[in-house]
């Protein structure tokens, strides 16, 4: 009979908690975000629990013989929880090397051998030979960062059609709350910038407002424009990528035509990078994208961490017990778990 995940938790927190975070040799964010890991390690390592619930049960292959890459893995926890519970064979995946070497770190100071480390998105993944059979994927608050979603599903089926995937996000549409949190940030993001001091979990470096990024990608391009030309392409290519925007500018100096901006009213994205600033996409669209390569996409609740000491935790295991009556509109965080439509 199969146990539980949960049950695992406590013996792998006892290996967490046995690590001194501050004495690991990592970039200063994936160690800021492992401690925030590790002290918050009863809700997170539930949440993971939850995924590989769902990876299991969409599965009918015994979890010893199960390979599951754990994609865009951050410090690596998912993968390494995965290998704890007896996942046959784990892959920890990242495209930033930083996180990628924390991860490394990790494994080898708690003791779980990864079966390989794999730097870069999945183009990179499906050049080792062991993607060839990849079971499962899972990634926690990675898809409403991801540039091009329809791509990466695309992605997604040229790895394995077959393959079981589990994400969780955070950017759920359906909480009104949520979503003005959110919107607060992408204005942020878009109109002002960041720096590293605005949030423990911020990221590695500072940056400018990406419309001031934008206008210095055209700029540089196209330094020929008028300022009030270059500033008007700017805005109306909020949510595109260097590369796009670029193609937006040749096409305005071939046709004067100005492209369409967005229709979200706040959705924005790194221009260097593409990585959306938690995006807001509706559950219909995410449904759609998966649905369009064959993938059945089952969207289920998350929840907040009652974990926290005192009346606030007292306050949000109350908020679980009831928020199922509101549909998805409470929930902080929703799981999507797409499997092939030919496997039902």
């Amino acid at each position: 009979m199969h146990t539980s995940f949960k049950h695992y938790i406590p013996l792998f927190e006892e290996k967490l908690n046995a690590v001194d975070v501050q004495s690991l040799t990592m970039a200063p964010y994936c160690q800021r975000y492992l401690k925030h890991l590790v002290n918050n390690s009863k809700y997170y390592l539930s949440i993971y629990a939850s995924v590989l619930e769902k990876v299991k049960k969409e599965s009918s292959t015994p979890i010893f013989e199960m390979q599951i890459l754990d994609y865009g893995a951050g410090n690596g926890l998912l993968g390494l929880f995965a290998k704890f519970c007896g996942f046959g064979k784990v892959i920890i995946n990242d495209n930033d090397e930083s996180f990628l070497t924390a991860s490394k770190v990790l494994a080898k100071q708690i003791d779980i051998d990864i079966d390989i480390f794999i730097l870069g998105d999945l183009d990179a993944i499906k050049k080792e030979q062991l993607s060839q059979k990849i079971d499962a994927l899972v990634a926690t608050d990675l898809i409403e960062h991801i540039y091009d979603l329809d791509e990466f599903v695309t992605n997604i089926a040229s790895v394995n059609p077959n393959m079981i995937s589990v994400f969780t996000t955070g950017s759920n549409s359906e909480n009104y709350f949520k979503v003005r949190q959110l919107m607060k940030l992408q204005w942020r993001d878009e109109l002002i910038g960041s720096n590293t001091d605005d949030a423990l979990l911020f990221g590695h470096e500072a940056h400018e407002s990406y419309l001031k990024i934008r206008e210095k990608i055209i700029k540089d391009f196209a330094p020929e424009l008028d300022e009030n030309i270059i500033l008007k392409l700017a805005k109306l290519t909020r949510g595109k990528n260097k590369l796009d925007i670029i193609d937006a500018v040749k096409k305005f100096q071939h046709t004067k035509e100005f492209p369409l901006l967005i229709k979200h009213p706040s959705n924005t994205c790194h221009p260097e990078t593409g990585s959306w600033t938690e995006r807001l996409v509706p559950i219909s669209t995410y449904k759609t994208i998966f649905h369009s390569h064959q993938f059945e996409l089952q969207i289920s609740s998350g929840f907040y961490n009652h974990y926290q000491p005192g009346i606030k935790g007292i306050a949000l295991l109350f908020l679980n017990k009831i928020k199922s009556i509101f549909g998805f509109k409470l929930d902080p965080f929703i799981f999507l778990t797409g499997k092939n439509i030919s496997s039902r």
